[in-house]
């Protein structure tokens, strides 16, 4: 065969798609029984609207966005205030966090090297005066960019909030984003094989040979495009981890400028939307306790439906620990309670499920999605780097601009791995 896609998220199915637009052979493993990677969609008899374990936001403009259209969906805008309690009143604070404000002018003004976010606080914004600005970003960058402060670069978060695709993803799909999904295969169906459950073990390569070991045997090519989430890469002795022999110094080297961040993630359905009964809510979005274990909720795409979307991200996330069912839940009942001030009891009485999925213990992820690291401002230009026109990568980890991390990213990714795999076979065939 001619190549082999590893992974068949988003990124994976957008590089095969271009190459049996080129009328190459192809072949695109998967380890979990679906396509999708961390796209998952599930449904509720009782929701009118999808409901999204993995990624759910997205720009009204893009590839992503004409892939929707693509798909016969509709994105819709979703409005509404980002509510905190403070003082024993509501606040909008706004949906996108604190980008607009004096901290964000300082940060941009600060010169020399990079440096973690933590240190340009205690550099230029250290004083009392700014206490309650610090806050607003640290749980900013936690809860958005699920990073860790004293690791996430100041010049990356500089790029990434300066770049619309990211702060603008204000959209959704309710009939779901594996609507989306399914455009993708549906391109590949006939022209290109998919096999599930199976997991890459192990990828030996020379110029224009590969053999991957895979957990149902080995695959020969003359060439690859590695999908997978960063974390299988850099933990090549995990469960689901993927070794490359001869190893990349290069890269290896770039995987330590990027970091993995985690997430939790939950939907909890209620036997009614009895927030739109409290006269302050009823114009929310958002809703955040900071403080909290969850400390973000949010409405689903279609607002009647009885359902709340419960996030933790960065460190808030790792605190969760291995939480999990009924203590999760626990945790998540307390914390919407200090979220919508309103007493556990009575919410508890109207909970009726709890759906979640653990990406950061998922062994084909690790993790939710990839920050910037300090000085590794250019490492997705190392990782996304075709190697002797035989290994090529794609993923939202070897995206830039701020485009890691979101779908639109992984979705470039995989068409421009494609085109490379194509373009460079023409030169060498001198076409």
């Amino acid at each position: 065969m001619e190549t082999v896609v590893i992974g068949a998220g988003l990124a994976g199915l957008a590089a095969a798609a271009r190459l049996v637009e080129a009328g190459r052979s192809v072949t695109v493993i998967e380890a979990r029984d679906r396509i999708g990677g961390r796209v998952w969609t599930r449904r509720d008899p009782a929701i009118s609207g999808a409901i999204e374990l993995g990624p759910e936001w997205l720009a009204d403009h893009g590839a992503m966005h004409d892939l929707v259209l693509r798909s016969g969906n509709a994105t819709v805008q979703s409005h509404g205030e980002f509510l905190v309690r403070r003082d024993g009143r509501w606040e909008d604070i706004g949906a996108h966090g604190p980008a607009s404000g004096r901290l964000f002018q300082e940060l941009r003004s600060l010169k020399g090297d990079d440096r973690s976010l933590a240190a340009a606080f205690a550099e230029c914004c250290s004083e009392p005066a700014w206490a309650d600005a610090r806050a607003s970003w640290i749980s900013y960058v936690q809860g958005f960019h699920a990073a860790d402060p004293t690791r996430l670069s100041v010049r990356w978060l500089l790029e990434a909030e300066a770049n619309d695709e990211v702060t603008e993803s204000n959209s959704r799909i309710p009939e779901g984003l594996d609507r989306v999904v399914a455009v993708l295969a549906k391109e590949l169906q006939g022209r290109c094989s998919i096999r599930l459950e199976t997991v890459a073990r192990e990828l030996r390569w020379r110029r224009g040979e590969v053999a991957i070991a895979t957990s149902a045997g080995t695959l020969q090519a003359t060439s690859v495009i590695v999908t997978v989430p960063l974390p299988i890469l850099k933990l090549p002795d995990s469960a689901a981890g993927l070794r490359i022999i001869p190893e990349l110094p290069d890269k290896r080297a770039a995987f330590g400028q990027i970091e993995m961040g985690p997430v939790m993630k939950l939907a909890f359905r209620f036997t009614e939307p009895f927030w739109k009964e409290i006269q302050p809510l009823r114009g929310m979005l958002f809703v955040q306790a900071a403080d909290q274990a969850i400390p973000t909720w949010w409405l689903p795409s279609r607002e009647d439906d009885p359902l709340l979307i419960g996030w933790a991200g960065g460190p808030k996330a790792a605190q969760l620990g291995n939480a999990t069912g009924d203590a999760l839940a626990d945790l998540a009942l307390t914390s919407l309670s200090a979220a919508l001030a309103m007493p556990r009891a009575a919410i508890e009485k109207k909970a009726v499920t709890c759906l979640t999925h653990d990406w950061n213990r998922d062994p084909f992820t690790l993790g939710a999605y990839t920050y910037v690291a300090v000085g590794g401002i250019e490492a997705h230009r190392i990782l996304a780097q075709p190697v002797e026109q035989t290994l090529f990568f794609a993923g939202e980890a070897t995206c830039g601009n701020g485009l890691n991390a979101t779908m639109e990213g992984a979705l470039q990714s995989g068409r421009r791995a494609g085109d490379e795999v194509v373009g460079g076979s023409s030169l060498e065939s001198g076409v």
